[in-house]
């Protein structure tokens, strides 16, 4: 159901990959329709100072993953307002004929680039 879905990228991470002692993490960029609506702000308190993070709840009719340490899976991450959230927890809900994936995030306060835009 996509009337209240808009297009974002959601950055899908695959097994790490080791090459000669070092290990990367490919992933992919993905476009998907998706409702996204933010939660509440948490303050976190580190050495530097009070950091505001933001959290939000997202609705997809596409998997979203979370972090697997089993399968080594690194949670998927949704570019927001121009930063980066990371999935927290998802889940399956199959109670209405509109059946959805409901996913928690929390915004990353690492530095990773955004999505390549097109052209670039």
């Amino acid at each position: 159901m996509n009337f209240l879905k808009k297009n974002y990228t959601l950055r899908r991470y695959s097994e790490p990959k080791y090459v000669q002692g070092y290990s990367s993490i490919p992933y992919e960029d993905l476009t998907l329709p998706m409702d996204i609506q933010t939660l509440e702000d948490t303050i976190k308190t580190e050495e530097d100072g009070r950091k505001s993070i933001q959290k939000l709840k997202v609705f997809c009719d596409y998997e979203i993953l979370a972090e697997d340490e089993h399968k080594k899976q690194k949670a998927d991450r949704v570019w927001f307002q121009g930063k980066w959230f990371e999935c927290l927890s998802s889940r399956l809900s199959e109670n209405t004929p509109l059946r959805h994936w409901t996913a928690t995030f929390v915004q990353c306060l690492d530095a990773e680039d955004g999505p390549k835009q097109e052209g670039e």
